[in-house]
């Protein structure tokens, strides 16, 4: 690589891909259950850790989204470590989070 070039640092979430990861704030709040979110800097990646859960016995939902230095999305649950979805772009990834973290009593998928 010629020195005078700037290598782009693709493992960082754009200010547009924090807005929507945001978003699922609001949806949740309309279904009356918790959210919380923390981002989290790793060697390999950045990474935004969501947590969901309503007021009952049930346990939360916790999912990582991530962007990867190639550029790539995925998604894990955050528990086992699982891998759900990868993507080039954040809105298939969102769209993969299972049920469970938007209702109540939804089945995991897989």
């Amino acid at each position: 690589m010629p020195a005078d070039l700037v290598r782009l640092d693709l493992a960082r979430f754009s200010a547009r891909d924090l807005e929507k990861i945001g978003k699922l704030a609001g949806k949740l709040r309309l279904m009356h259950r918790w959210y919380r979110s923390e981002r989290v800097s790793t060697a390999e990646a950045d990474e935004i850790r969501v947590y969901s859960g309503d007021r009952s016995n049930a346990p939360y939902s916790c999912y990582r989204i991530s962007r990867h230095a190639d550029g790539t999305y995925r998604l894990a649950h955050h528990r086992s470590g699982r891998e759900i979805a990868v993507a080039r772009a954040i809105d298939p990834v969102i769209e993969a989070i299972p049920g469970d973290f938007f209702y109540a009593g939804a089945r995991r998928k897989g």
